[in-house]
């Protein structure tokens, strides 16, 4: 039985990443159909579709009434996306051969959204449980701020999703390879989430812990594997717009979801828990931003170093 479950859950992150990576092959071809926005593609579309894993997981989660996996997860991944993916993708770029600054007025404005909804999360789960009322309080300002930055959606002269790139592909195909990846996303999600649930509750870990830690790293795969090829292809604003997108994603749908389907009433998390990993968030996400903000590549890999250092930390936390 010990050996199925390792088997079933190394075959998850495969089926997870193939998935994934599928689904952000053919949102590119969609985005550039569509021609929407450099950044707003990457958000959207990068962010939405590497984001799946942690909404498919929330929903799982939910159903089987585990939404502590859910929330954990949510919060976990976004510690990891920036301290594990953003940190280990900016380490691979040079920041001297970006010719203009990063932190432009789209950056700007998500990234206000994502820390907004952070700060947000502090008086929702203070007492430790998640409403309904209070999933559909994310859900709403989540809608009303993408109504807001419509402007941003399209695309301008000088504004190129991806250089050179080029898709042949009929509209027909790549929404049946989107249908397909998307499959391949849900089946491997859920064969995830039951083998590290076998796993880790074999060994005495908590629902909470298991969303912050192994969903949470499986699940920040598909953001690891396209940050690391942006990276390669010295792509900087493709992984902030990742970053930023599946950050935001995750708080508001991710954790959305998981109240709306089941408030984990019954099961409310520990103050200290929630409060440790909120600052973590929070100081994780200072340095992203001045990662982003910097040109000085020193600043900037030694504070990759750090993120990578702390995360391990964090982790080794959790399970003492």
């Amino acid at each position: 039985m010990t050996s199925l479950v390792y088997l079933y859950f190394f075959l998850s992150i495969i089926l997870i990443s193939f998935g994934a990576n599928q689904l952000v092959s053919s949102t590119q071809d969609i985005a550039k159909k569509l021609n929407i926005s450099y950044f707003v593609s990457s958000f959207i579309f990068i962010g939405l579709a590497t984001s799946s894993p942690e909404i498919f997981i929330s929903i799982l989660a939910s159903l089987n009434s585990k939404t502590n996996i859910a929330i954990g997860n949510g919060l976990g991944s976004n510690i990891a996306n920036i301290a594990l993916v953003s940190a280990f993708s900016f380490l691979l770029v040079n920041f001297y051969t970006k010719s203009k600054t990063t932190l432009t007025s789209e950056t700007k404005n998500f990234l206000k959204l994502m820390v907004i909804l952070t700060f947000i999360l502090i008086p929702i789960l203070y007492d430790g449980i998640l409403y309904r009322y209070e999933s559909l309080l994310l859900l709403i300002i989540f809608g009303l701020s993408i109504y807001t930055f419509r402007n941003y959606f399209y695309s301008n002269e000088d504004d190129l999703i991806v250089e050179n790139y080029k898709s042949e592909s009929s509209i027909i195909k790549t929404i049946f390879k989107l249908i397909f990846s998307l499959t391949l996303l849900l089946f491997g999600t859920n064969l995830f989430l039951d083998s590290s649930i076998i796993f880790a509750k074999n060994i005495g870990i908590s629902d909470y812990v298991i969303g912050l830690s192994l969903t949470a790293i499986g699940s920040s795969l598909p953001e690891l594997a396209s940050a690391i090829e942006s990276a390669r292809k010295k792509n900087i604003d493709f992984i902030i717009g990742n970053v930023l997108g599946s950050n935001i994603f995750n708080i508001a749908i991710v954790i959305g979801i998981a109240g709306l389907i089941e408030p984990n009433t019954f099961s409310p998390l520990l103050y200290a828990d929630f409060m440790r990993d909120m600052v973590m968030i929070l100081i994780t996400t200072l340095a992203f931003y001045i990662i982003i903000k910097s040109r000085n590549n020193y600043t900037n890999k030694s504070l990759c170093l750090l993120l990578l250092a702390s995360f391990v930390l964090y982790q080794v936390n959790l399970y003492g």
